[in-house]
């Protein structure tokens, strides 16, 4: 009987894990390690997705975003939605830098893409983190 019901707890267990998505188990979303291009170029493939991704970054006075040399003239709007965000030591670093910068770099950018309402921005990259903060070279 005891066989049975171990068998039964783990055949259980296994399920669950396996109908589990990987990105939820032990409660960490899984990052997709990424480009501004290929966002870009099917922004509707990583919607809901933790992504990662370096570029150009951009902070104008009423919106910010990161491009790509590698596709001029395109670039993907970068927002904080959570006000705990804007309190991270990584976060605030970043906006301290690019203002000594002339609000101009280059960074690491990870968060949540998700779409938006707006019809010139439909979609967004929701910062989490930042790293690897540096001046542009051109």
């Amino acid at each position: 009987m005891k066989i049975l019901v171990s068998t039964v707890a783990f055949v259980a267990l296994l399920s669950a894990s396996l109908a589990a998505p990987a990105g939820n188990i032990k409660g960490k979303s899984q990052i997709v390690e990424t480009n501004v291009c290929s966002v870009l170029k099917a922004p509707e493939t990583f919607v809901n997705h933790v992504i990662r991704l370096r570029g150009l970054v951009y902070l104008g006075e009423n919106h910010m975003n990161i491009s790509s040399m590698s596709c001029p003239g395109q670039g993907i709007e970068l927002v904080i939605r959570a006000e705990p965000v804007f309190k991270q030591i990584d976060v605030h670093h970043f906006y301290v830098q690019m203002n000594h910068q002339g609000r101009k770099g280059v960074a690491t950018i990870t968060g949540l893409f998700q779409s938006d309402k707006d019809p010139l921005t439909p979609y967004v990259l929701n910062i989490q983190h930042v790293t690897d903060v540096a001046p542009r070279t051109k």
